[in-house]
């Protein structure tokens, strides 16, 4: 596995960012237990298996894929550090999550040139969000399977999630176990309550 490393904070530390976490990022401790909350749609986290889990990447694709976590983690990883920031506030300043940008597994896949859109879908079997194909090749962008170089909690979408550090945390889909390449995009989970789709922090789209 070989690894890239970039450095990044995309957002400002809002109200709630200090405290515990920012102890343990002065400290260089790993902020996996210390998020301030682990969100469920389903009251419930998945308990996946490591060893069963397969990430399905199929729709307008030449080659269908089931990758297992081991593949993942073979691909050349990548290791950023970025600033993760809820909707509701808080934020946890200079996380350093590794993994694989979704980049790599579209020319894995060899996605069509007609595909605009990446739908995301959660092993919680209801969660799901999208990104256009240019969203998703933004800076930061990861399917991450560590966090602060630990394997991702449970709680925290382990065995992999979705990170979109220039939005807002509800389109970082946790535990996702299947991409789909489409030419048109979904309603995400959360954007059914209103919340917009392009989830910018601020506001303010990367120049």
């Amino acid at each position: 596995m070989r690894l890239r490393e970039s450095a990044a904070s995309l957002a400002d530390a809002a109200p709630g960012a200090g405290g515990a976490n920012a102890t343990a990022a002065a400290n260089g401790a790993s902020r996996a237990p210390l998020f301030p909350a682990y969100y469920t749609y389903t009251n419930r986290y998945p308990d996946i298996d490591p060893t069963a889990f397969r990430l399905r990447i199929d729709g307008l694709v030449d080659h269908p894929l089931e990758l297992t976590l081991a593949q993942l983690e073979a691909m050349d990883a990548v290791r950023e550090q970025r600033t993760f920031q809820c909707v509701t506030g808080w934020s946890v300043p200079n996380v350093v999550w590794t993994g694989v940008r979704p980049e790599t597994l579209l020319k894995l896949a060899g996605a069509h040139a007609t595909g605009t859109h990446l739908i995301f879908h959660s092993a919680d079997g209801v969660y799901v969000d999208q990104l256009s194909i240019d969203q998703a090749r933004l800076p930061g962008v990861l399917l991450a399977y560590r966090i602060d170089d630990v394997p991702l909690p449970r709680k925290g979408g382990y065995p992999l999630r979705l990170i979109v550090p220039p939005m807002y945390g509800y389109k970082s889909v946790k535990w996702v176990d299947r991409i789909i390449v489409a030419d048109k995009g979904v309603v995400g989970t959360w954007e059914r309550w209103g919340y917009p789709d392009n989830a910018w922090i601020n506001g303010e789209k990367p120049a």
